[in-house]
């Protein structure tokens, strides 16, 4: 039976999560608010492209983050107040140093308008579905296209480590990077992770040895999915405590 990408990261939380909802059909409810700030900053990105490709060369600063701001209020009018507000805040910094980037594009390399929106801004291929039935993996795959080269790309609202990447989120792009090159015959052996908070952007290197680690990881998805294995686990008290299924956890299946 196939895999989605995305339960290699909620194995990796825990194996639990996936006995839950796989085998007793235990739902859990999506965080909300970060698919929309996760939305809400990909159809920024596209506006903003747009907006770069119009903008006339002597535009000053300060005009350019008001008309930024302006295309952020109409991606988020139909929100309510609260959320709405909310995610102002969070985007506010994005405003900004797009602007900022654009604006130094500009004066620094004398590029037009639409020559920076090619720069700053390469084609975005959004949310597209590949399945692969030999290896029995799918998902939705969000990516770059640069050069004719096809570069996953993942985008977290929650904050990053100190150095690198999460080793859940390396293997979940890992498992997206295998997935484009079997559907575009390519090799795709870089992916990034865009963190909003910080407004920062992490490489994750697809190689021999993370390819055969998500291969391991799968197996064990496998077992617990196809054979019905309980998996063991080590309980960690503050997994637990940010675990929407903890109580169904302890109830259907008490821990030592």
């Amino acid at each position: 039976m196939s895999i989605a990408v995305s339960m290699i990261s909620e194995f990796m939380f825990c194996p639990m999560k996936v006995y839950l909802r796989e085998l007793l059909g235990t739902s859990e409810p999506g965080n909300r608010f970060a698919i929309r700030l996760r939305d809400t900053y990909l159809d920024f990105r596209a506006a903003a492209e747009s907006r770069t490709r119009k903008i006339d060369e002597d535009i000053r600063m300060d005009e350019l983050e008001s008309v930024l701001r302006e295309d952020l209020e109409g991606i988020i009018r139909g929100l309510d107040d609260t959320e709405r507000d909310k995610i102002v805040d969070l985007m506010l910094f994005e405003v900004e140093s797009t602007a900022n980037r654009i604006m130094r594009a500009m004066s620094t390399l004398g590029f037009s308008g639409d020559m920076v929106a090619h720069v700053l801004f390469p084609p975005l291929i959004r949310d597209y579905p590949i399945n692969d039935p030999s290896l029995e993996i799918h998902g939705r795959v969000t990516m770059e296209l640069v050069d004719g080269s096809y570069y996953p790309l993942k985008i977290k609202t929650s904050k990053p480590p100190f150095r690198g990447v999460w080793p859940a989120d390396t293997l979940e792009l890992t498992a997206q990077a295998i997935l484009v090159e079997r559907e575009f015959e390519t090799e795709s052996m870089v992916s990034f992770i865009e963190y909003l908070l910080p407004g920062e952007r992490r490489p994750v290197l697809t190689d021999y040895g993370r390819r055969e680690y998500l291969f391991d990881i799968l197996d064990d998805i496998r077992r617990i999915k196809d054979d019905g294995e309980v998996p063991e686990v080590q309980v960690n008290p503050s997994k637990c405590a940010s675990c929407a299924l903890a109580e169904t956890c302890s109830r259907e299946y008490p821990l030592k």
